[in-house]
């Protein structure tokens, strides 16, 4: 049971999570009051710091920071038990479906049977109130089996709408809502995988970019504007980054980009192109091109070492990523394994 706070305590945390929820840009639905009860609570340290950094200098949440929030830090869909149920659900499926395809075709069968019977019957020189007995039985049991074949046709397409609802949904836990690049649990997975597939393959590389003065376009010229900024960032790295490289929003202006089977030269001029790319482009805040604003990213780039942890290789992409900021930004840098200490 995820919650077990008395009916007291939950009251303090309901008037406390109100209380900030009015405060923010996000509105008050269930989601929400789910990050804000664990932020009062302190049940989630992990959640909490993460919105302490997003509230950071007076900020509010939006839609898309509270949603993200939510996916990463308390929605529990792919958490390893709920990815069993789920597996273990969509076996339940198949062999759900698996049992009616195959009674389907007994009652296929048994009905043509029941059909051959019915003109035997007809023909044979049985007593006439026998035969006629016999037919109805058969009549009803075959109007009985057609009646079963229709709803196992049913089931079968009903199963088949349940699978294509539980994809769906394990998706879209897995989509930044706002840019429509992978979220950070989606990434945390991939990086999981390919740091597994690097002990045996190519070292993965990661990129990270950073959104140069991010804080100062949303305080010049609204939230709403630095919402289009991140739409039109994703959208050139997501052009950009062809599979099987994965682009994610692992943070508020925080992009990542995981590259399986790239060199570290490889991933540089990758993440030079990006920047290229976004720096010569202008994101339109009004109808008058004079209203164009500029934006820049900063890189980092690494590559994964030999036994090194998920969290040692993106803590170096990290430090990768700060030592071009302190470098002027709009630039990339690139930290080998051998210069992390």
């Amino acid at each position: 049971m995820r919650y077990t706070d008395s009916m007291e305590r939950s009251a303090e945390h309901l008037r406390a999570a109100l209380a900030q929820m009015t405060r923010q840009r996000s509105a008050l639905h269930p989601t929400s009051y789910a990050i804000w009860y664990e932020y009062v609570s302190g049940r989630n340290p992990d959640l909490r710091h993460a919105m302490n950094q997003m509230l950071a200098d007076g900020a509010t949440l939006d839609e898309a920071q509270t949603w993200s929030l939510y996916t990463t830090h308390v929605g529990e869909w792919d958490s390893p038990g709920a990815k069993r149920i789920s597996d273990g659900f969509q076996r339940v499926l198949n062999g759900i479906a698996a049992s009616a395809a195959h009674a389907g075709d007994h009652t296929a069968r048994f009905g043509n049977e029941l059909s051959e019977l019915s003109l035997k019957l007809e023909s044979d020189a049985a007593p006439a109130e026998t035969v006629r007995e016999i037919l109805s039985g058969v009549r009803e049991l075959s109007g009985v089996m057609s009646s079963l074949q229709h709803k196992l046709d049913a089931s079968r397409n009903e199963i088949a709408e349940l699978r294509r609802e539980v994809e769906l949904a394990r998706n879209e836990a897995l989509v930044d809502a706002l840019t429509g690049l992978a979220n950070r649990r989606a990434f945390d997975q991939e990086l999981a995988q390919a740091i597994q597939s690097g002990e045996s393959l190519q070292a993965p590389c990661l990129m990270l970019g950073d959104i140069d003065f991010f804080k100062r376009l949303n305080d010049s010229y609204g939230h709403a504007f630095g919402d289009q900024v991140l739409r039109g960032v994703a959208q050139t790295m997501k052009g950009i980054a062809a599979a099987p490289a994965l682009a994610a929003r692992v943070g508020g202006e925080e992009f990542a980009v995981l590259l399986p089977g790239s060199t570290l030269q490889q991933a540089q001029a990758l993440a030079e192109q990006m920047r290229q790319s976004i720096a010569a482009g202008r994101i339109r805040r009004g109808t008058s091109t004079q209203d164009d604003e500029r934006v820049t990213l900063s890189f980092g780039v690494t590559q994964l070492a030999v036994g090194e942890s998920a969290n040692e290789f993106f803590e170096r992409a990290d430090r990768a990523l700060y030592a071009s900021k302190r470098s002027g930004r709009n630039c990339v840098t690139v930290l080998a394994a051998r210069a992390a200490a």
